[in-house]
């Protein structure tokens, strides 16, 4: 009887659980992700530096370090910078667009390139990047008047004095902004693009001052500053591997725009760089894009966001970062090098006085590494002349090929360097503005040996620039590096070259 009453109330069980199968269950609660600001790539960005006009071009090095960029000109960009010479050097502030260089010399040898938008500014003479806008400026020639407008009062100087009034009303009127001190004085302002004959140079606003019942015309600037201090730095993150030793990821945004990401895997000391440049999409995220890599050119956005404590790769995985992610903290101080258990030393180089003659003879190595390096970039070789020095830059026992080659103008010429490495010799860097005799410095950083080169020419600073290896490469322009100590740290080693125009050189066919 008791087995009965069992099965019995197991029967009214299983009919309990089959009614409740046929009653379809709850729908699940939607997933809500999470909202992303959607931004828009490649914004125009402030920019302010020094524009260096050539026949085949122009180059622009922002305020805030020595990077170079390649400048793309429309028509009418073309057609406003009629007015200054070639080999000018302008002072500029302008809103501009990165983007990749074209695989094309002499454009492939930069990280980027600027498309112009809008110029708020140029001139070719004046204070350049120290130059100080208050509120506004604004001033005249013929009779020489000046006004800086700062907080509630106005500074005026003239050839006959000065003044400082208190702003007594100011505001906008049908587009012009006016300032008012008193009954004497009243200055107004419109956006039109202004020119300043007398010192040759373009202005985003005219303005017209009223004072003591005469009429002065002019021109007028507003401050033009950039705000990338926020985002600019040095940024790293440890993220394991599957050995457990660790990957170390170093992203350098710099104020001049460009960027470095170094990836360093602590076990097998190896370190992957790429190069590149950046810029604020807004407030609280970049753009940063790989433009080089392994000395090939490619094009690669990622997009950060910047919490104020970490920047957040927005789709880790797309960008083979995995899912872990890549959140970096700022840091403090400059990007750091990441060494293995093993340190490798280096001695000190000393060397015997000498004085080293470019050879223009036939040599296979040389020929080899020149049209590898033209086949790179996509140029055709067009009888370029060359002169030649092999000679240990590294200490490695292995000489590189310091190649100069006859891309010529008032500055000078390039040189370009091919590093020993693996029975062959690979491009490492190009240095324009070059004259010979240039010499070894004794000083070297990262192992190569510092150049020591006479600047001159091409609207450069004369002087003697130390040029020092940055850990990929020597820098590109030695107009903007520093000047060398004095005493110059020479080695006894002098480069020596015949000049072009002499006929001196092998045409490379």
């Amino acid at each position: 009887m008791r087995f009965v009453k069992v099965l019995g109330i197991a029967a009214v069980s299983c009919i309990s659980l089959f009614a409740c199968s046929q009653t379809p269950p709850p729908a699940p609660p939607k997933k809500v992700e999470p909202v992303k600001v959607a931004v828009k790539l490649n914004p125009a960005t402030q920019l302010t530096g020094q524009l260096q006009l050539n026949k085949q071009g122009a180059i622009f090095t922002p305020c805030q370090g020595s990077s170079q960029y390649w400048v793309e000109f429309s028509s009418a960009d073309k057609q406003l910078l009629e007015r200054f010479a070639d080999n000018s050097q302008l002072h500029v502030e302008m809103m501009g667009r990165f983007d990749n260089v074209s695989k094309q010399a002499p454009q492939a040898d930069y990280i980027a390139k600027i498309v112009p938008e809008s110029w708020q500014y140029l001139a070719s003479e004046g204070p350049g990047c120290e130059f100080s806008v208050s509120e506004l400026s604004a001033w005249g020639n013929e009779p020489s008047w000046r006004i800086d407008v700062e907080e509630n009062k106005i500074l005026l100087s003239t050839m006959s004095g000065a003044a400082n009034q208190a702003i007594t009303r100011s505001g906008i009127d049908k587009g012009v902004h006016f300032w008012q001190a008193g009954a004497d004085l009243y200055l107004s302002v419109t956006k039109q693009q202004c020119m300043d004959t007398m010192a040759d140079s373009v202005y985003p606003y005219t303005a017209e001052l009223t004072y003591k019942g005469k009429v002065y015309q002019g021109c007028a600037r507003r401050p033009f500053k950039q705000h990338v201090d926020l985002l600019a730095g040095y940024y790293q993150v440890k993220l394991p591997t599957a050995s457990g030793s660790g990957r170390v990821v170093d992203l350098t945004l710099n104020g001049d725009f460009s960027a470095q990401l170094q990836n360093t895997y602590l076990e097998q000391d190896k370190s992957f760089v790429e190069k590149g440049y950046w810029y604020p999409l807004n407030q609280t995220s970049l753009a940063f894009t790989v433009s080089q890599s392994r000395n090939q050119q490619v094009k690669s956005d990622m997009i950060f966001d910047w919490d104020g404590r970490l920047l957040r790769l927005r789709n880790p995985e797309s960008q083979q970062q995995g899912s872990a992610g890549l959140n970096m903290m700022k840091m403090n101080g400059p990007a750091m090098a990441h060494n293995s258990k093993t340190k490798k030393t280096y001695h000190q180089r000393s060397f015997e006085p000498a004085t080293l003659k470019a050879s223009s003879e036939y040599d296979p190595e040389v020929e080899a590494a020149l049209k590898q390096y033209f086949k790179l970039h996509r140029t055709e070789l067009n009888g370029t002349k060359y002169q030649w020095w092999k000679f240990d830059l590294n200490g490695d026992g292995k000489d590189e090929i310091i190649s100069y080659v006859d891309w010529c103008g008032s500055g000078g010429c390039s040189l370009l360097v091919f590093e020993a490495k693996d029975n062959n010799h690979r491009f490492l860097s190009k240095t324009t503005l070059v004259h010979t005799p240039f010499f070894l410095a004794t000083s070297s950083n990262a192992r190569w040996q510092d150049l020591l080169i006479q600047v001159s020419g091409g609207g450069a600073t004369p002087g003697l620039r130390l040029l020092r290896f940055d850990g990929l490469s020597y820098p590109l322009n030695p107009s903007v590096q520093p000047e060398a100590p004095s005493p110059a740290p020479v080695s006894g080693i002098t480069f020596q070259a015949e000049a072009f125009s002499s006929g001196a050189g092998r045409a490379l066919n």
